[in-house]
């Protein structure tokens, strides 16, 4: 496993528990599904052009996909500390991009209009049930509330909300991120 994938799978286990040793590491891939289904992702990534080994995690991915009813790929570019809460039903289009520290709700969407998918900055957090679609940026620290659906493009700071997404802050999501991860890979 190269340093950089052991760098991800920390920044995302530190995101789970404000801290990082070999026991929350064996008690969070056992115990807590958001940790475990996004370090198969990890792997898969990292191992996608070894011949030989590049099966298992893939494996594992995929029964992890089947189990949670969640369809987020390996290949996509997922930044450090990722947090994924209640991992069932999400969807991501190929080509999402998330940035540092995103927190993932149960049924979030990020969709393709046209082929072009969103792009999520640093520090967002996406509510329940949530859609991103389209040529979308998200800035960082946003917060996009419960069954917002968001068609066009977010500025930093700002929390979204409704159906079509309206920005009613500039808040940030400062308060409902659970230990970012701060260190630069």
């Amino acid at each position: 496993m190269s340093f950089k994938v052991k760098e991800l799978i920390i920044a995302d286990l530190y995101r789970y528990q404000g801290r990082v040793s070999l026991l929350l590491f064996i008690r969070s891939l056992l115990f807590n599904k958001g940790f475990k289904y996004f370090f198969w992702i990890r792997l898969s990534k990292a191992m996608n052009n070894m011949a030989i080994i590049k099966w298992l995690p893939r494996l594992m991915h995929y029964y992890y996909k089947r189990i949670y009813c969640c369809d987020i790929g390996f290949r996509h570019e997922i930044s450090a500390g990722i947090c994924f809460y209640h991992v069932y039903n999400c969807a991501f289009a190929d080509g999402v991009v998330l940035g540092k520290n995103v927190t993932l709700t149960h049924g979030v969407t990020l969709g393709h209009v046209n082929g072009v998918t969103p792009i999520i900055g640093d520090n967002v957090y996406l509510g329940p049930g949530c859609c991103v679609l389209g040529p979308v940026v998200v800035g960082n620290n946003v917060v996009i509330g419960a069954n917002a659906v968001v068609t066009k493009d977010v500025p930093d700071n700002a929390i979204i909300v409704g159906n079509p997404g309206k920005i009613i802050s500039y808040n940030g999501s400062s308060t409902t991120l659970k230990h970012p991860y701060i260190k630069e890979l």
